[in-house]
């Protein structure tokens, strides 16, 4: 049940987010042996000149400031180098497909817990 959240400025020209976010959902699903059905990617841009970094205002995304910033949200079942797994291949796959520098890129993990995810018509439970 990865949900990976993405926040970005707009970019200065066009980049094909519906196929950045089609082929992190596959590398996801490749990496960690997950059905692409249990896995959500969003993107979503900030308005121009709403993102402040270093005290810097910017209108569009830069390639080396203004990092994207990222939600994983994933079951807390996973180990700490599943989740290291998970962080580098986001990193990795979004700055092979968009012009981002790899270390202009935050992502931040949060655990989901059993009984914690309502999904697919009820309370998910997994077990430990």
């Amino acid at each position: 049940m990865p949900l990976v959240r993405i926040k970005s400025l707009p970019f200065d020209h066009e980049v094909p987010v519906p196929q950045v976010i089609s082929a992190l959902s596959q590398a996801i699903s490749d990496a960690a042996n997950i059905e692409q059905q249990h896995i959500m990617v969003t993107w979503e841009y900030l308005a121009q000149s709403h993102y402040s970094h270093h005290g810097q205002v910017a209108a569009n995304q830069p390639i080396n400031t203004h990092p994207l910033l990222i939600d994983l949200i994933a079951p807390n079942f996973n180990t700490e180098k599943q989740i290291a797994s998970m962080l580098e291949l986001i990193a990795h796959t979004i700055a092979e497909q968009v012009p981002i520098a790899k270390n202009n890129i935050f992502i931040n993990f949060t655990p989901a817990y059993s009984d914690g995810v309502y999904d697919e018509g009820h309370i998910v439970e997994w077990d430990m």
